[in-house]
């Protein structure tokens, strides 16, 4: 029996291939198999290893993967595709081609892991918060067809929400002239309608979930903080000790910077980050254009960024940064919110 494999599986909704390296560096080949839990339970207990480290990439089946190997391997490890550039700058893009880089990649320590939920309740609370943001998104989109279509057909004062209201839209219908049009915006209609009673089912089992989670109360204290928000940001962060510098919290918010180089010199401009999440990043921009509106903390910390850069932009991104920041601090510290926590440059 080795003493140490390396095993990689690529999982795909009808079957998986499973690569598997040893200690040296030698590639023993690939095994396919239809991907269901017993399959891969036995292709797993087929290598004959005192130690079996498993990767793979994250994607839609790769948490209940990983579930299932959990108890016939030493780790199981889902990594960042998009940090995989040996993989993916290659011109062979290849399932069984795949296992073996990643085999390798695995045993020169070569991965950035995917964060994975501590339990099953939060994975559910996260669920169900992206659930709520698709619907959203859903009835945005629905919402500008509507509006698109009547404009495409002459009707082009149709600014405000009344729309969209069940009393209102009669009005813009009835300018319509052509009735097969009428009928594909009265469907847009019944589907919108649809989409928003879905949505507020979503939102109330999202806050439900919510309760088992005291932090998200705090966070609704700070000035912009909606309940969305709070409940978006605890359920993709789940757990604040992930972060050990602030820094990480930005890039992982889309808000980190980068350095741009060419041959180990700085070619003297630096972007965000967009390897994070955007939904991070859009909570906290929307809480800032919430928060600047009235007299309060956050406003003031913005206006004090201002008045040291003289740079709007900069001063928003610090603002959105620090109110991040801010979340990720009391819930760490398991401490109620308070303003003067704006004040204090550690944080």
């Amino acid at each position: 029996m080795r003493k140490i494999a390396y095993l990689s599986i690529d999982v795909h909704a009808r079957n998986c291939v499973l690569g598997d390296m040893d200690g040296n560096g030698k590639f023993r080949g690939n095994r396919s198999f239809t991907t269901c839990e017993i399959n891969i339970i036995k292709a797993l207990k087929t290598v004959k290893a005192k130690s079996k480290y498993l990767v793979m990439e994250a994607g839609p089946l790769s948490n209940w993967a990983a579930q299932v190997a959990n108890d016939h391997v030493t780790e199981a490890i889902i990594c960042d595709p998009r940090e995989n550039a040996l993989i993916y700058k290659s011109s062979k893009k290849r399932d069984k081609v795949d296992t073996k880089k990643l085999c390798r990649l695995l045993r020169l320590g070569e991965f950035k892991a995917v964060y994975r939920p501590e339990t099953d309740q939060r994975a559910i609370f996260k669920a169900a918060v992206q659930h709520y943001g698709d619907l959203r998104d859903q009835l945005v989109g629905l919402k500008n067809k509507i509006k698109a279509m009547y404009r495409q057909w002459g009707v082009i004062d149709v600014f405000t929400d009344s729309v969209y209201s069940t009393s209102g839209r009669d009005k813009f219908l009835n300018q319509v002239n052509h009735h097969p049009i009428c009928f594909q915006l009265k469907r847009l209609y019944d589907l919108m309608d649809h989409t928003a009673a879905i949505k507020q089912d979503a939102q109330k089992s999202m806050t439900s979930l919510g309760r088992n989670y005291p932090e998200i109360k705090e966070f609704k204290k700070i000035p912009g903080m909606g309940p969305i928000g709070a409940h978006t940001f605890d359920a993709y962060i789940q757990t604040p000790h992930r972060f050990a510098k602030r820094s990480r919290l930005w890039r992982y918010c889309r808000l980190g910077v980068t350095d741009h180089s060419s041959d180990g010199k700085p070619l003297g401009y630096k972007r965000l980050d967009n390897s994070g999440v955007s939904e991070l990043k859009a909570l906290s921009y929307r809480a800032f254009l919430s928060a600047i509106k009235g007299d309060n903390e956050v406003k003031r910390f913005y206006l004090n960024s201002l008045q040291r850069t003289h740079d709007r932009k900069h001063a928003r991104l610090n603002t959105q940064r620090k109110i991040l920041s801010v979340m990720l601090s009391i819930w760490k510290k398991g401490t109620a919110y308070r303003p003067e926590l704006f004040l204090d440059p550690s944080i």
